[in-house]
């Protein structure tokens, strides 16, 4: 298997990184990370990716065996035999001997299945080429998920210090309020209408608190951090990212999806290989077989104990022939197993190729949806902004209602909440796409 150039450097950098991560951990803290550390610790070694690349290891040691299938195997050693007794001589009479002989040398045998052998060699290079395709897409794979993982900790975030945020602003009210019903300005309802406010950023602050520590933990697990990890990212990334512009052309998207994925290129070479089986079955007995024994060295003994009479020695036998049966000629069953493995790979071919432009236009829909749902958020935010302050305005001059600036608070708060979640997700749908594109 070749080395990956990037494999150390990407190691010394994990390593680095955990080094660096030490301190923050012994003591129960928290650890910064953004997302272009998050896409190098991705290609360091999860599980998935150790799999994949065993997998590539493994059919390319498969292509090497199939290979070796084309050379002879060599010994090298000696014998000894002895005879005493009755045996039979080569007209058929029984007679009594007492005899010994030894040798050494080397042997040559070579037993080749030629046209078995040639085209299991092209299928194993075959399957081996869909392993490596295959290791890339699950790299693909991962580096969307650690993408994907990284925006939802960001959104986690964001939502605790909107919230935070919100509790702070509606503290504030609170307070304003009780004052007012002390000086007998304010109904006393309105205290406790602004206090379960204060209350209810509590709650939504601490599930937020939550989902920060589950964002985390599965970000870790990608990554294959150590457990116990709060991982925090950097806040300034959670801006609208522009990887692809929402009108791009369908057509030409789906088109560079089937022309670049790893996953289609896998389903081809597996196609080959289904191919050069059916070969294999269908053409392959009409080769001859080929056996080749051959052994050279020294020969003595001789009668009763004689130990003499060495001298040179040498066997050579060549045959040539066809085997008629199972695993060769007229087997019908094997080349309609072939067949139908052929016609199965072909179908799978088809089926990722639908799911591919399906993947696609799917990823295309949610990222034209999603922008188009961020520019009316920016103007509720917008809005939403003005409308907060008008109504803190209005109630600090007595002409408004508590429940109009609570209200007004949290449409406010609604307007945040769904900005940050949107850009999170638009973020994740441009990776997704990004990843179906075979990018």
């Amino acid at each position: 298997m070749r080395r990956n150039p990037n494999a150390t450097p990407t190691a010394v950098r994990t390593l680095l990184f955990l080094v660096a991560l030490m301190p923050a951990l012994a003591a129960g803290d928290s650890a910064t990370i953004n997302l272009a550390t998050a896409l190098r610790l991705a290609g360091a070694a999860p599980v998935d990716l150790e799999l994949a690349r065993n997998s590539v290891r493994q059919a390319e040691a498969t292509y090497a065996e199939t290979r070796n299938k084309f050379f002879p195997w060599f010994t090298l050693g000696a014998g000894y035999r002895r005879l005493d007794g009755n045996t039979q001589d080569t007209p058929g009479n029984i007679t009594g001997v007492s005899k010994q002989s030894y040798q050494a040398g080397l042997g040559v045998v070579a037993e080749l299945r030629l046209g078995e052998a040639t085209y299991q060699s092209i299928a194993a290079k075959q399957r081996a080429a869909a392993a490596g395709h295959a290791l890339e897409s699950v790299r693909q794979d991962l580096l969307a998920d650690v993408s994907a993982g990284y925006f939802d900790l960001l959104r986690a975030q964001a939502a605790w210090q909107v919230n935070e945020q919100s509790k702070s602003l509606a503290a504030d009210y609170a307070t304003q309020v009780t004052a007012g019903v002390a000086a007998g300005v304010v109904f006393e309802a309105d205290q406790y209408r602004a206090q379960a406010q204060v209350l209810r950023h509590e709650l939504t602050s601490r599930k937020a608190l939550e989902d920060i520590q589950v964002a985390s933990a599965r970000l870790c697990e990608l990554l294959r951090l150590p457990h116990g990890l709060d991982l925090r990212g950097v806040d300034s990334e959670l801006v609208p990212l522009d990887l692809f512009p929402p009108d791009a052309s369908l057509g030409s998207q789906v088109r560079r999806a089937l022309e670049q994925r790893p996953e289609l290129r896998s389903r081809e070479a597996l196609l080959e290989a289904a191919r050069s089986d059916r070969r294999a079955a269908v053409n392959g007995p009409l080769i001859p077989d080929l056996s080749l024994r051959a052994n050279t060295g020294g020969l003595g003994g001789g009668k009763n104990d004689s130990t003499g009479n060495f001298g040179a020695s040498s066997d050579f036998m060549l045959g040539v022939g066809w085997r008629i049966g199972p695993g060769g000629l007229f087997d019908q069953a094997r080349s309609e197993s072939a067949h139908a493995d052929e016609e199965t790979a072909t179908i799978l071919l088809e089926k990722v190729r639908l799911r591919i432009s399906r993947e696609v236009l799917e990823a295309m829909a949610r990222v034209r949806s999603i922008h188009s749902r961020l520019a009316t958020t920016r103007k509720l935010l917008e809005v939403s902004e003005k409308a907060y302050q008008l109504s803190r305005e209005r109630g600090a001059t007595g002409v408004g209602g508590v429940l109009e600036t609570l209200r007004a608070e949290e449409d406010l708060s609604f307007a945040r909440l769904t900005w940050f979640e949107l850009v999170a997700q638009y973020n994740t749908a441009q990776a997704t796409l990004r990843r179906t594109i075979g990018r």
